[in-house]
């Protein structure tokens, strides 16, 4: 197994290494070094979970899907216990996978090498993620040379998420956007992966945020894809799963160009959301190996995955748990298997959806999804049909076409695809419980839209649109293998000419696309150029690294520029958590509030009492209401300084438009 999981970190390590460095945070030997290290556990926790599984055959990406699912929940499970460093809990993880692999490999008869073909698969995945990730790990270098931001706005939200695991600044001090007061429930555990990084390498949540949570995830939903191409149609189903995926225009390009249906685009946005489709396509592909060997370490594996996705993405679980569930009943071998597996994916269906309306006293998301998606999201091929459609013939009839139009907007070719190649499928072998999912994924996915309702924050996409990533990766992934299949059977059996027809014409591709995918990962809706050209205050790069640098475990700072309790993109405390990894008094107070509750007084009362500091007229009076309020740091954006010090001449720090200030003596 040792030479096998270095075989494959060999292949992974190097392309995940130079997105790192991209970043312009770390050296290139630091990246390689830390990077092989962590793909390493990785690769080695995942080939001893498929012997465990009983699933040892399956390909080597498919031990990368299983390896990063097992890191990350370790991680996330030890931090969120004993509070500790990710870095701590990453080391607690690599001496259990070492301690295990030595003595289960004295005890096996004989470890399986890694074959060629497999070697191959992990490389084009990692070609694959470079191409796509590329220019979003450059951004924090171009932020600190040129004060622009070229990625997702949201990375600054992710970045202190990262660094609330990670960073000794931060963790054990509760919300890094609401120090001491305990985060929001939310699907945590992916980002416990980047946050292995930062206290070794003394690094802020934000590079690790654009150049390797997002490489990770991205690298993961191509592994998820060749494990299930390959259990489909050998190595030759996982290149074209990969290249469906990764090198074929999604439905945004073509067709109704409904932008918000990019697939492409959504997954480099939601950096959580292809860590989610790798591990339901690994699960789809385990729940094939199970059908068909009649093992049943698989379906179990296949199960818990599925299940676990909650704590990865919640609108990627609403869809895949109860579809991967209901797949397994209806291809179970008895009758009682079957109305059990069958109760409980509607069970988990119907208690989801409870909850949401029991706890809350929002409304069903359709209608508002609807026109949301069909009227507001310009430029699309068919402006207006929506809105017309709805006036001259009313909701029975708008509705559903509506629904109808969503699946074409998402799916585009696939909607005539796929059910050409599961009809020539048919002709040659019964259906398996994998081919099933993406069925009962189609059927849940209209069951969502119908009965979702609009979540805390009011929008009425997070349940209705997000979800659709799912059900075009596994749609796409399992088409190209299904077809590879098909075609294989008519060429020649057994025979490797496909695969080596495939792999020379992917590589082809890969040139030609490469310029492209800068582009294509644009977005193609007219408000989403919004989030996506930040700029920050001349001098942020260097007050963050200045407070980044002073900051001591247990502080806590406060920056009032940009604070609103109305809906911003960002504030100058969330992009400060980002670069320092330090925990905020307040930020994004809307968000804060909106969850309601004790959160929603608590927040409220320290919007309030930092309009109280900016509106003193002495400094001697700010600062100590500072001290009584718990904040060690101020950091104040502008041409002039706050109210009582407007010439700055009290501040530790002043570069540009941000000024620092220290509340507490050492």
């Amino acid at each position: 197994m040792a030479a096998r999981s270095l075989a494959a970190t060999l292949a992974v390590a190097p392309a995940l290494a130079a997105l790192f460095w991209m970043s312009g945070a770390v050296t290139m030997p630091a990246a390689g070094a830390s990077m092989a290290l962590f793909v390493l556990v990785v690769m080695s926790a995942g080939f001893l979970l498929l012997r465990a599984v009983d699933a040892a055959d399956m390909p080597a990406p498919a031990a990368w899907v299983l390896g990063i699912f097992a890191t990350a929940f370790a991680i996330y499970a030890l931090v969120a216990v004993f509070q500790m460093l990710a870095a701590t809990a990453f080391a607690i993880w690599a001496a259990l996978v070492a301690g295990y692999g030595f003595f289960s490999s004295r005890r096996a008869a004989g470890g399986q090498r890694m074959d060629w073909t497999e070697w191959v698969g992990l490389a084009l995945c990692a070609v694959v993620t470079v191409m796509w990730c590329r220019e979003i790990a450059e951004a924090p270098a171009i932020l600190d040379a040129q004060r622009n931001f070229p990625a997702w706005t949201d990375h600054f939200i992710h970045g202190g998420v990262i660094s609330h695991f990670g960073d000794a600044r931060a963790v054990g001090r509760g919300s890094i956007q609401m120090a001491d007061f305990p985060p929001p429930l939310y699907h945590y555990a992916s980002y416990a992966l980047p946050a292995v990084f930062a206290a070794p390498l003394d690094l802020p949540g934000l590079p690790l945020s654009t150049s390797v949570w997002l490489p990770l995830g991205f690298f993961t939903m191509c592994a998820g894809a060749y494990s299930l191409g390959s259990v489909l149609g050998r190595p030759a189903g996982g290149i074209a799963a990969v290249a469906a995926l990764t090198l074929l225009p999604d439905a945004a390009n073509y067709g109704l160009r409904n932008g918000l249906f990019a697939f492409h685009w959504n997954v480099l946005t939601t950096p959580g959301a292809p860590f989610a489709i790798g591990i339901c396509l690994l699960a789809v592909a385990l729940l094939q190996q199970w059908h068909g060997t009649g093992r049943r370490r698989p379906l179990v594996a296949a199960l818990c995955l599925s299940a676990a996705l909650l704590s990865v993405r919640v609108n990627l679980f609403v869809l895949g748990f109860p579809a991967l569930l209901a797949a397994a009943a209806a291809f179970s071998g008895t009758l009682r298997r079957r109305v059990i597996l069958l109760g409980v994916a509607v069970l988990a269906f119907v208690l989801f959806v409870f909850a949401f309306y029991a706890l809350t006293d929002y409304e069903r998301a359709l209608d508002p999804f609807l026109a949301n998606v069909h009227t507001l999201q310009t430029p699309t091929a068919y402006e207006g049909w929506y809105q017309n459609l709805l006036e001259s013939d009313g909701r029975r009839v708008a509705v559903p076409a509506g629904i109808l139009a969503v699946y074409v907007a998402s799916l585009g070719a696939l909607l005539v695809a796929w059910p050409v190649v599961l009809a020539l499928t048919l002709r040659h072998r019964a259906l398996a419980a994998g081919d099933g999912v993406a069925i009962a994924m189609s059927g849940c996915y209209i069951l969502l839209m119908v009965t979702a309702p609009v979540p805390q924050h009011g929008d009425t996409t997070e349940l209705t649109q997000r979800p659709f990533v799912l059900l075009y990766a596994l749609i796409a992934a399992w088409t190209a293998a299904a077809l590879v299949e098909w075609i294989a059977l008519r060429v020649q059996p057994g025979s490797r000419r496909l695969w080596i027809v495939l792999l020379a014409t992917t590589a082809l591709a890969l040139p030609l696309l490469w310029p492209q995918t800068g582009a294509l990962g644009l977005p193609k809706v007219g408000w989403g150029w919004r989030h996506l050209t930040l700029s920050v205050e001349d001098g942020m790069p260097e007050a963050a690294r200045f407070l980044r640098r002073n900051f001591r475990p247990g502080e806590v700072f406060a920056a009032p520029g940009g604070l609103t309790l109305e809906w911003v993109m960002t504030d100058v405390a969330t992009e400060m958590t980002s670069l320092t990894g330090a925990p905020a008094y307040l930020a994004r107070p809307f968000v804060q509030i909106s969850k309601g509750g004790r959160r929603r007084e608590v927040a409220l009362a320290r919007y309030a009492a930092l309009e109280q500091v900016a509106g003193e007229h002495s400094a001697a009076a700010a600062l100590a209401r500072l001290r009584e309020m718990g904040i060690d740091w101020y950091v104040v954006t502008g041409s002039a300084g706050p109210r009582w010090d407007l010439e700055r001449r009290l501040a530790v720090f002043a570069a540009g438009a941000v000024a620092i200030y220290r509340s507490t003596s050492r």
